[in-house]
């Protein structure tokens, strides 16, 4: 692999160098999801950083069951993290695989590609990857999609690598950098909490990249729960905070979310 440029000196992917060293792979499977789940009560010793992966999933869906269409080309996985960050800090552990979704992207050559809050891949409004997490036990479970060479689903605003790029898109490369990436954010995040047990004061990379790769920030949305069941609330994102959250400014006056979701309105 080419050589990745990080913006530190340090490279903080040597920091959390159990991710991918255990990868799975299957042909099919219902859910990459359910698979880590069982695979961690079968083999916990290995569980942390496991990545399972197929390269096509039956069953796959997204937030509120909705509908993934995970066709064979893309790059479809679950990767199962031990909780062992501060609790505050969740949000930034939702806007970790968002961050290395998009550096792959940016490393093919796909310049144009942003992240919108909290973790969606897309370009100029079309779903590139999304990423789903659920907790169980004292697991992270994280379930992450990108289209690659895949076809697309009709009727759904969506893109992919291969056709953006006019070229068929390896799999295996696009998953070792996005590998990279997970360490790099996930080893920084470890670093980061270690700075804070020790009262040093140090920048968040996490939100300082997801401010250079956004097009949240400034944005008019409509914020909800569920944004299609919800009557969303119309607010202006002002700003993201050290942990993650976004600062909303609706006729109510300014709100902090942590979690739900954002349809851009302008």
């Amino acid at each position: 692999m080419a050589l990745i440029k990080h913006p530190f000196d340090f490279d903080f992917s040597k920091l959390f160098p159990e991710i991918g060293q255990e990868i799975w792979h299957f042909p099919t499977l219902p859910r990459a999801m359910e698979a880590a789940k069982k695979f961690i009560n079968l083999y916990p010793r290995t569980a942390n950083g496991r990545i399972i992966r197929a390269d096509m999933l039956l069953e796959a869906k997204g937030r509120f069951d909705r509908k993934w269409f995970a066709e064979k080309g893309g790059l479809w996985l679950s990767l199962s993290l031990y909780d062992e960050f501060f609790e505050e800090h969740a949000s930034l552990i939702s806007l970790i695989p968002g961050l290395a979704m998009v550096r792959c992207a940016k490393h093919l050559g796909i310049t144009k590609a942003k992240v919108k809050w909290i973790n969606d891949l897309h370009i100029n409004g079309k779903k590139l990857g999304g990423v789903l997490i659920e907790r169980y036990n004292e697991w992270y479970i994280i379930g992450l999609g990108i289209n690659v060479n895949n076809p697309l689903p009709k009727g759904i605003p969506s893109e992919s690598f291969g056709n953006l790029l006019k070229k068929e898109v390896s799999i295996l490369e696009l998953l070792e950098i996005l590998v990279y990436w997970l360490r790099y954010y996930f080893g920084f995040l470890r670093w980061f909490e270690q700075k804070i047990r020790d009262e040093e004061s140090v920048t968040n990379l996490v939100i300082e990249d997801f401010k250079q790769f956004t097009d949240t920030l400034g944005r008019c949305v409509g914020y909800g729960y569920n944004i299609d069941l919800d009557d969303y609330l119309i607010a202006q994102v002002t700003e993201i905070t050290p942990y993650g959250s976004l600062i909303l400014n609706s006729e109510e006056g300014l709100i902090e979310v942590s979690t739900g979701e954002i349809l851009y309105l302008l």
